[in-house]
């Protein structure tokens, strides 16, 4: 009898204790360019929902809270202390898991292009539509051209400090585009296809 109680005691205990275990981000970089600092953390594959992530970090014994949070990044301002002592290799207190990076300092500019996921573009491929999304992880500003496989410039935008752009492609015919992001210190390209 005692053996049934113990039982029904344990499977009690382990249905209202959930452990809350937090897994480290892919990639974290420190952004001295902005005051305050901030360190952003980026996902290879979507991360947990908003609500699942740590609120608040500790760096260094500095506390940083979380600002923006989407599904491939999150980025947490230095709240209080004097922020990561160094840059190129530090431990992150996240949520209940200890992380450790070993990056060098980015500019803002460049932490986008580090991890092509936190760029994105829908729909794609593009059906029934006029006009192509494209999303960021952070306001940015950047040069976006777009080429035929044939290497023809097809289309030119710019983006000024925005985290969105929707560009209009109702003008380029069915096939297969390559757009081109390009800041002062950085270039990436991504691959589309329109199919209307």
């Amino acid at each position: 009898m005692k053996h049934k109680y113990f039982f029904v005691i344990l499977i009690f205990a382990f249905s209202f204790n959930k452990v809350n275990s937090q897994a480290c981000p892919d990639n974290s970089f420190v952004i001295t360019t902005s005051t305050p600092e901030e360190v952003l953390f980026s996902f290879d594959n979507p991360g947990p929902p908003c609500g699942d992530r740590p609120s608040a970090i500790v760096i260094d014994g500095s506390a940083y809270t979380l600002g923006n949070c989407d599904t491939f990044s999150s980025k947490y301002q230095l709240a209080s202390g004097s922020g990561v002592i160094d840059p190129n290799s530090y431990t992150v207190t996240y949520g209940s898991s200890t992380c450790e990076y070993i990056n060098g300092t980015l500019g803002i500019d460049d932490i986008l292009f580090i991890n092509n996921k936190t760029i994105q573009l829908y729909p794609n491929p593009i059906k029934n539509a006029s006009v192509l999304n494209i999303n960021f992880a952070l306001n940015m500003s950047a040069k976006i051209n777009v080429y035929s496989l044939d290497g023809k410039l097809v289309l030119r935008d710019q983006l000024n400090n925005s985290k969105f752009k929707d560009i209009n492609i109702s003008n380029l015919s069915n096939g297969i585009y390559l757009l081109r992001l390009e800041t002062d210190n950085a270039s990436i390209t991504k691959k589309f296809i329109i199919q209307n």
